[in-house]
């Protein structure tokens, strides 16, 4: 699962997404050490399964970044499912 944005937060948060992942276009979100990812989707703006969260100033701080780069993040969805290369975003 490739980053496609810097590490966020001094490496706190970590944004990714999977080639040939299923629909909807969402990001995967890796916070430290948690061996669970959040998921999050690009267009509708809302996490999906929600349960164990981020932390409230983590969670806004995700939803502005997909919301500033979604155009950027569609398109590296949509090379994520022709298995082209993904290229990190910010």
């Amino acid at each position: 699962m490739p980053p496609v944005s810097h590490p966020l937060k001094k490496g706190v948060l970590t944004i990714l997404m999977n080639y040939n992942d299923h629909a909807p276009p969402h990001v995967h979100i890796k916070y430290q050490n948690d061996v669970k990812s959040y998921r999050y989707e690009i267009r509708s703006k809302k996490w999906m399964k929600p349960g164990k969260e981020l932390p409230p100033k983590l969670k806004k701080m995700v939803e502005v970044w997909v919301d500033v780069h979604e155009q950027e993040l569609l398109e590296q969805w949509e090379h994520a499912m022709n298995n082209q290369i993904i290229t990190i975003i910010g």
